[in-house]
């Protein structure tokens, strides 16, 4: 892992994989919790694996609803980036995956709102 980012919020240092830093807010998110929790970890004297363990779970934790479409979105870059660093097993990014595509699935079955109301007179018993 070659590039760092410091989080505005805790000033955790955040360890990327090789490549530019993504640009994503919620993968951010994602990265965040996982420094923070990894570093809390690592001072309560816990080993490197231990203390990865408490930031996979803290980036699973930051990841956004499956609930409309944009934190669908999200949701999928960040299983995405998590299998990549390894903060997700790829047993569990599959199983998420699939989570993410059911939720799109239950998206695109709402049913549409009308913007205007039916027509009442249709409804209207002529006289």
């Amino acid at each position: 892992m070659t590039e760092s980012t410091t989080a505005a919020a805790g000033q955790a240092e955040v360890s990327l994989a090789p490549g530019p830093t993504p640009l994503n807010t919620a993968i951010l998110r994602c990265l965040e919790a996982y420094a923070i929790a990894e570093q809390k970890d690592k001072k309560k004297g816990h080993t490197d694996y231990p203390a990865s363990g408490a930031g996979a779970r803290a980036f699973r934790g930051a990841m956004p609803p499956l609930s409309g479409y944009e934190n669908i979105r999200d949701f999928i870059a960040c299983v995405a980036y998590g299998m990549l660093i390894e903060a997700i097993r790829h047993n569990d990014g599959s199983q998420l995956l699939y989570a993410a595509q059911v939720a799109t699935s239950a998206l695109r079955c709402q049913p549409k709102i009308r913007e205007t109301p039916p027509d009442s007179d249709r409804c209207k018993n002529e006289s």
